[in-house]
């Protein structure tokens, strides 16, 4: 198929597809109708792409090149009519490894059928790499430095860190480097200072970036659902025609997968959590106390970017006599620090101490609260007719009907949970050469709402007024003596 025109919603076109075996020998698997089936694996809480591609082989290349798992995968693939270099799968210069052979077996007519499962190159040359370093300057630095520790070429996002930092690497993963910067950083460029970094990588390329810097980005698409029975047409003059790009924007099927977890909340922290700091400079302990509804509009949140007002996805209604949800901090944390107006735990060799001072009751509690919510926040899984401009960690906004047998007028007609702004926490392409199709599975997740819940003030848990009856008699325990 010619990449020149989108003929139908999920078309896509393989551009180049090769495999560079361990012995130098270039195949070019696209040029016979090899593959069947590919896979592609994005999410913006994990360090690489991965994916798999299924692969019919009459050439016996599996055994003749051979293919044992360490061998390169070109790979460019991208939405037909689309041309802009950053709508493109391009894995052409900076190539997939192939990690291993899965699944093996024979299909008849003389042809095998294998699995081949492949990842970014930064992350097993992550693998192989250890620091054993001192390393100075701001964690954006740091982290663009351990990128070139695993020979990353692709384009780096990274949003500038504030302070001037040390970290002491024991013989440790470049990776591991920037899951200490993550824990700490916050940024110089946001008003609020925006604690809640993340480190991904997408078909875009690495991004070591706050999640409010992923909320502020523009809406890259629009989803709804459409009545079922067959293609969206247009309607004037191309009436009769299907409308391709209500087509791509339409909600084949979807499924709410959370809607808030309270035990969870608590346990973790998202709601409150109290934080001891021990000054060993000093000798001084300080406490901190993280309450989520106290703090929410000094926080950033997704809707607050995208013309709306922001409000928690929990109610604040009382549980107890005057108390909400976020007054009971159920999770304690301790962190140490050594500070008098700069970090004294750390000096150059000149006897300086030009590091800034850790500041764990600025970014601690609210990273945790923030980041917890990408995993048991308001999450939607929706299934769409794929295409390679959508990437993980771009916003989009959903439109999902209130699903109600009875409609009340003057009600609402769309879902009060699942509308609106949500970033892209996760991608699956699936790449069908059978039906030749692309399709996509979205895992959808926001932190606030355009409009507030009601929080009555006397919604306290039921309980009987007497006290409980303790049963330690006997006869209860041992009926049979």
């Amino acid at each position: 198929m010619s990449n020149d025109f989108i003929r139908s919603a999920g078309d896509f076109h393989i551009a180049e597809a090769k495999i560079i075996s361990s012995s130098g020998v270039e195949v070019d698997i696209n040029k016979n109708n090899n593959i069947a089936h590919i896979k592609l694996f994005e999410n913006i809480q994990q360090n690489s792409i991965t994916g798999e591609i299924l692969l019919h082989d009459s050439a016996g290349y599996v055994s003749e090149l051979p293919i044992i798992g360490q061998e390169y995968l070109k790979l460019k693939i991208q939405t037909p009519s689309i041309n802009h270099e950053v709508n493109i799968i391009d894995f052409t210069k900076n190539v997939f490894v192939i990690n291993s052979v899965q699944t093996r077996g024979e299909v008849g007519n003389s042809i095998s059928v294998y699995l081949l499962s492949f990842s970014s190159s930064e992350i097993v040359k992550n693998q192989r790499t250890k620091v054993a370093d001192s390393l100075d300057g701001t964690y954006s630095k740091i982290v663009v430095d351990m990128l070139d520790r695993v020979n990353c070429r692709k384009k780096l996002f990274v949003e500038p860190t504030k302070g001037v930092k040390r970290i002491v690497a024991p013989n440790i993963r470049p990776f591991d480097v920037i899951s200490m910067a993550l824990n700490s950083a916050s940024s110089s460029i946001n008003e609020n200072f925006s604690p809640s970094y993340l480190f991904f990588e997408n078909f875009d390329g690495y991004h070591f970036r706050s999640l409010a810097s992923l909320y502020a980005q523009p809406v890259v698409q629009k989803y709804t659902t459409h009545q079922a029975g067959g293609q969206i047409q247009q309607s004037g003059p191309a009436k009769g025609i299907a409308n391709l790009e209500a087509e791509l924007a339409n909600i084949i099927d979807y499924e709410i997968v959370e809607n808030s977890n309270t035990l969870f909340n608590h346990t973790t922290g998202v709601l409150a959590s109290t934080l001891l700091v021990h000054n060993i400079y000093n000798k001084s302990f300080k406490q901190y106390t993280y309450n989520y509804f106290d703090r929410f509009n000094s926080e950033k949140h997704i809707t607050s970017y995208h013309g709306k007002k922001q409000f928690p996805i929990f109610s604040d209604a009382t549980v107890e006599e005057g108390l909400r949800n976020s007054d009971f901090p159920a999770r304690t944390f301790l962190e140490s620090v050594s500070e008098g107006e700069t970090d004294v735990n750390n000096t150059t060799k000149d006897g300086t101490e030009p590091y800034a001072a850790p500041d764990p009751q600025n970014t601690l509690q609210e990273r945790v609260s923030t980041v917890n919510q990408l995993d048991r926040g308001l999450i939607l899984n929706i299934s769409t007719h794929g295409n390679t401009i959508i990437k993980a960690g771009d916003i989009v906004e959903v439109d999902i009907p209130i699903v109600a047998s009875v409609k009340v007028d003057g009600g609402r007609e769309n879902d009060r949970f699942y509308n609106g702004v949500f970033i892209v926490k996760r991608i699956v392409h699936e790449f069908d050469f059978g039906e030749k199709k692309h399709g996509t599975i979205l895992t959808l997740v926001k932190d606030s709402l355009s409009e507030k819940l009601d929080g009555p003030k006397d919604q306290i848990e039921p309980k009987p007024k007497k006290s409980a009856r303790v049963i330690s008699d006997k006869e209860t325990f041992y009926p049979q003596l």
